[in-house]
C-alpha cells in the first residue's frame, strides 16, 4: 500500500495488529491513568501519613523519572529487546506502586513515586517505538490516534477510580490495584510481543553522567517553579535549568551509539529539527490552563473544583477527537492538518490570554477544545514524519523522544508561568486584583510563544515515505 493512500482502522487493528495494539495502550493507560488517580488519592494520603509540605514533591519526582528514563528508552529497547524491556517496565512501574501502598511515611511515598514515574515514562517512550517499528510507518497515525484515544479516556476514569478508593474503602488500595495492573501488562507483554524483539545488543550502555546533567536540568527547573514569591534566585534555577539542558543537547549529539536522543533535536539544519521542537513548543504553550486555570477561575468566577477540573480534563478529550478525526490524514492532507493545528493552538492560546479574566467562561470552552484538539491531531502525524526524516539509526530515538521534549515542554513551562505569576504578586497575595493580572501576563506570554511554533512547524518538509516493513507484524 502506498503512504499516500489513507489506511482504514480495519486494517490497522486486524489479526495480530490487535493483541500489539491492546498492550501498547495498556501500558500508556497506567501512565496516564496514575497521574489522576494519585491527584485524587493525595488528600487522603496526607491525612493519613502526613507530609503536606511535600505534596508537590510526589509530582516533581515522578516527572523527574519520567523524563530522565523516557529519554533512556532507545538505548533501553536496543540493550535488552523492546519485548524484555517493556515487561521490565511495567514491573518497575508496580514496584513502585507498591512501596506507596505499604510506606507509613512520606518519604517512602515518594521513593515510590520516583520509581513509577521511571517505569512510566520508560512504557510510554518504549510504547512510541512500538508504535513506529511494530506496525507500517504510514499506520503511525491511526495507531497513535486509538492511543490517544486511551489517554484521554483517562482523563475521565482516573479521578473516579481514585474518588472510589478515597472515599469507600482505603487509599492503599489504590495503589495495590495499579500493583495488579503492571503484573497483568508484564503477562500480556510476554504473550502478545513477537519472541524476536527479546535479542538486545550488550554493546548498548546507558550514558549516566549524561542522564544526570538532565536531571540536574529538569529539577533545577521545577525546584523553580515551586517558589510562592518572585525572586533573583528562582529565575537564576531556571536558568540554570535552561543552560544544563543545553550542555546536555551538546553532549548527547557528540555521542556515538549511546546517544539519548536523535541528532536532529540539536541541529536546526536537519529535516525532523522543525517537528521535535513543535512538539516541544506546544506543550509549554498549553502548560498555562493546566497549572493555573482552576484557581484563577474560582477566585475570579467562583467556578468550583470539579467544574475547573473537567474543563482542564476537556482539553484531553478534544486531544483525543482531534487525534481521531484526522488520523487518516496523508499527503499534502497531512502538511495541511500540521500547520492547521498549530494554528488552532494558537487561537486558541490568545483567546484564554483575554477571556480567562473577563469572561463568559462558557466562551473558554471552545478555546480550550481548540487547544487539545489541535495538539491532538497533529501529534501522531509528526511522530510519523520525524521517524521517516532522521538517518535510520535514529528512528527508534526519534519516536521515543517526542514523549521527552513533551514531558519537559510542560515542566519548563509551568516553571516559566510559575515566575510570571509570581513576578506580579499572586504567590503571596492570590486576590482579585493579582488573579487578574496573573491570568493576564501568564497566558499572554505564551502567545509569542505559539507564534514562534506556527513559524517554526512550516519549516517541517513535506514527505512521501516509502513505508517500512514493521519489526514483529505478522
Amino acid at each position: 500500500m502506498s503512504s499516500t493512500e489513507t489506511v482504514s482502522w480495519r486494517a490497522v487493528l486486524n489479526g495480530p495488529n490487535a493483541g500489539m495494539f491492546a498492550v501498547l495502550s495498556f501500558g500508556v493507560w497506567l501512565h496516564a491513568a496514575d497521574s489522576t488517580v494519585v491527584a485524587t488519592l493525595m488528600p487522603s494520603v496526607v491525612f493519613d501519613i502526613g507530609g503536606a509540605e511535600l505534596i508537590s514533591w510526589n509530582y516533581m519526582l515522578y516527572e523527574l523519572a519520567s523524563i530522565a528514563a523516557a529519554c533512556c528508552g532507545a538505548l533501553v529497547a536496543r540493550r535488552f529487546g523492546l519485548r524484555r524491556a517493556m515487561i521490565w517496565s511495567a514491573v518497575a512501574f508496580g514496584l513502585g506502586c507498591a512501596i506507596s501502598a505499604v510506606t507509613p511515611i512520606m518519604g517512602g511515598m515518594l521513593l515510590g513515586r520516583a520509581i513509577q514515574g521511571a517505569g512510566g515514562g520508560l512504557l510510554v517512550a518504549l510504547t512510541m517505538i512500538g508504535a513506529s517499528s511494530l506496525f507500517p510507518s504510514h499506520y503511525a497515525p491511526r495507531v497513535m490516534a486509538a492511543i490517544s484515544a486511551v489517554w484521554g479516556a483517562s482523563a475521565f476514569v482516573g479521578p473516579l477510580i481514585g474518588g472510589f478508593f478515597a472515599e469507600y474503602s482505603d487509599w492503599r488500595y489504590g495503589f495495590w490495584a495499579f500493583v495488579v495492573q503492571s503484573g497483568a501488562l508484564a503477562l500480556a507483554l510476554r504473550l502478545a510481543l513477537p519472541a524476536s524483539l527479546e535479542a538486545g545488543d550488550e554493546t548498548a550502555r546507558i550514558p549516566w553522567r549524561r542522564l544526570a546533567v538532565l536531571s540536574a536540568s529538569v529539577l533545577a527547573v521545577a525546584v523553580a517553579g515551586l517558589k510562592d514569591t518572585f525572586s533573583m534566585q528562582s529565575a537564576g534555577m531556571c536558568l540554570f535549568g535552561l543552560l544544563g539542558l543545553i550542555l546536555f543537547l551538546r553532549l548527547d549529539g557528540r555521542a556515538g551509539n549511546d546517544r539519548l536522543l536523535p541528532r536532529a533535536i540539536g541541529d536546526i539544519r536537519a529535516p525532523a529539527w522543525s517537528g521535535l521542537t513543535g512538539v516541544f513548543l506546544l506543550a509549554v504553550v498549553t502548560t498555562p490552563f493546566v497549572v493555573y486555570g482552576p484557581v484563577l477561575l474560582s477566585i475570579l468566577h467562583g467556578i468550583g473544583p470539579i467544574a475547573a477540573g473537567y474543563m482542564v480534563a476537556l482539553e484531553s478529550v478534544a486531544w483525543t477527537v482531534g487525534a481521531l478525526a484526522f488520523s487518516g490524514a496523508v499527503g499534502a492532507s497531512q502538511q495541511r492538518v500540521i500547520r492547521y493545528s498549530f494554528i488552532g493552538v494558537a487561537v486558541g492560546c490568545a483567546g484564554l490570554s483575554v477571556f480567562v479574566a473577563s469572561g463568559p467562561i462558557w466562551l473558554l470552552l471552545p478555546l480550550l477544545f481548540l487547544q487539545g484538539m489541535g495538539f491532538g491531531a497533529c501529534f501522531g502525524h509528526i511522530l510519523h514524519r520525524c521517524v521517516d526524516l532522521v538517518p535510520q539509526d535514529d528512528k527508534d530515538r526519534a519516536a521515543s523522544a517526542l514523549s521527552s521534549i513533551q514531558t519537559f515542554g510542560y515542566a519548563l513551562g509551568a516553571a516559566v508561568i510559575g515566575l510570571i505569576a509570581n513576578a506580579v504578586g499572586f504567590g503571596v497575595d492570590p486576590g482579585p486584583a493579582t488573579a487578574g493580572a496573573a491570568s493576564h501576563w501568564v497566558f499572554g506570554a505564551m502567545v509569542p510563544v505559539a507564534l514562534i511554533a506556527v513559524l517554526t512547524i512550516r519549516l517541517l518538509p513535506q514527505t512521501n515515505p516509502t513505508p517500512h516493513a514493521p519489526e514483529g507484524a505478522a
